[in-house]
């Protein structure tokens, strides 16, 4: 009789204890469709269907970003470095001979090449369209369309990497310097921000004063007060490879999980900012650089005129370049490059 007891409870439990484990699973699977079915109801289209979260990270070890970038003098300025409006990544040619861009004449058909780089070494790039624009001679003024040219970019350090994206463009009839700009964007560019590159170059003869007129423009959305900056950088030589510091591994893991802001704008090794801060990059002895007005207040998209003389020293022959910037506290309007030359 105990026996049959003991069996009969222990049928129940286990029929007890089996549908308590089964309302439980229940419970928790009708949870999960309710918390899925509610962040759908964010997601457009597809998404809505196929994703089990608002945010569908792919986190797959085959999946790697691209970042294509050219010389970005915005993007340079923002690191706290000097930059030469001369652009080393984008060149003019006339006939098949490189030309400055002050030196272009109206009415006058010239290829334009732009260098377009890759900071990746895993991922490269197929059809990566490069726009092209021009801009009147000035800091801060507005681009018109050349075209576009599509490239493949190779990984770094591998085949196809640089690439050189070129476009035939006819200058305007009427004669003036000219800017270039070059300009690109890539779904998921690991940065974004070095895509902006800026030809900007005017020669000027030192008839002791060398003077120059040009534009500036507030291209932003609200009141800026601009003053300007004046230096001699040109990018230096690069550094033997074995002068450069290569980052560990362990280092390479830390940026990897870095705030989006500190992968953009990384601290950057002393040795490189020590080389490349204006500080270091200063007027030559004896010259110097007078801008009329010192500052300008500008309404959005208000445009006034700055007169620069450059007074070079006695008996000066060669070749100067001096960069001048205009910048406010949290604003980088833009800049040139002037060469002045005396022979």
């Amino acid at each position: 009789m105990t026996s049959w007891l003991s069996n009969i409870g222990g049928i129940l439990w286990t029929v007890l204890t089996g549908w308590i484990r089964g309302i439980v699973v229940f419970v928790r699977r009708l949870c999960a469709l309710l918390r899925v079915a509610c962040d759908r109801r964010h997601l457009p289209g597809r998404a809505d269907r196929g994703a089990d979260s608002r945010c569908v990270p792919i986190k797959h070890p085959a999946y790697h970003k691209p970042d294509p970038l050219i010389y970005d003098q915005y993007y340079l300025m923002n690191l706290g470095l000097a930059v030469t409006w001369d652009n080393p990544d984008i060149e003019l040619r006339h006939n098949g001979t490189t030309v400055p861009s002050s030196a272009i004449r109206p009415d006058t058909e010239y290829e334009i090449v732009a260098r377009i780089w890759n900071g990746s070494t895993t991922a490269p790039i197929v059809g990566l369209d490069v726009h092209f624009s021009y801009l009147s001679f000035g800091i801060g003024t507005v681009s018109h369309p050349i075209g576009v040219s599509t490239v493949d970019l190779g990984v770094k350090g591998g085949i196809g990497c640089p690439a050189f994206a070129s476009i035939r463009w006819r200058t305007q009839a009427t004669p003036g310097h000219y800017c270039i700009q070059v300009a690109f964007e890539w779904l998921d560019d690991a940065n974004p921000l070095n895509n902006l590159g800026q030809e900007n170059l005017a020669i000027v003869t030192a008839h002791s004063p060398a003077d120059l007129t040009f534009p500036v423009r507030n291209s932003d959305r609200i009141h800026r007060t601009l003053a300007f900056q004046v230096d001699t950088y040109e990018v230096p030589q690069p550094l033997p490879c074995d002068h450069v510091q290569r980052p560990s591994r362990r280092d390479l893991l830390r940026r990897s999980v870095q705030p989006m802001n500190e992968r953009l704008y990384p601290s950057l090794p002393e040795p490189v900012r020590t080389r490349h801060e204006r500080a270091g990059y200063r007027l030559p002895r004896g010259w110097r650089v007078e801008i009329s007005p010192a500052q300008l207040g500008l309404d959005p998209s208000q445009e006034a005129t700055v007169d620069v003389s450059i007074v070079p020293p006695a008996g000066f022959t060669g070749r100067q370049k001096i960069n001048i910037r205009a910048v406010d506290e949290t604003f980088i309007a833009g800049g040139i490059t002037l060469e002045v030359a005396a022979d």
